[in-house]
């Protein structure tokens, strides 16, 4: 993942005015954003800049975003990068995502409160668990 202190999002959705609005936004609480238009791109896009999350709606052509989640949690260099994903679809394609690695289903429309602060909390676990994996504890002393 990124160690930039601007958290980087990659937003996957087929609608452009959604990443736009998306990136806007991502822009405004200081985060740094880059875009694929359905889940292909945004699975070669992961992989090419491990973003520290991914951002993405489940209902998109060639590669949906159920589909895109088990790819990420698949891949050794992406499965720990956090997922939201934000839909219009409920019910089943929300049970789908969750079962594939997705850690969060929001609903479309959802308040750009939620929104972010689901996104904040996923970034500050994933940090919280990045650090304590990489921080050595002392070999206990012989008694």
């Amino acid at each position: 993942m990124n160690t930039s202190p601007v958290p980087r999002v990659l937003v996957v959705d087929d609608v452009l005015q959604i990443r736009q609005a998306f990136g806007r936004f991502l822009t405004v609480a200081g985060m740094a954003s880059t875009f694929a238009a359905d889940g292909v791109e945004g699975l070669a896009a992961a992989r090419a800049s491990l973003p520290d999350l991914v951002l993405c709606d489940l209902e998109m052509p060639r590669m949906d975003g159920v589909a895109l989640c088990a790819a990420l949690r698949a891949d050794a260099a992406t499965r720990r990068v956090p997922i939201v994903a934000v839909t219009g679809s409920g019910g089943p394609a929300a049970q789908a995502a969750l079962a594939a690695g997705c850690d969060v289903v929001l609903p479309k429309p959802c308040s750009g409160s939620l929104l972010m602060a689901t996104i904040r909390d996923l970034l500050d676990r994933t940090a919280v668990t990045r650090a304590a994996a990489t921080t050595r504890l002392p070999p206990d002393e012989p008694r």
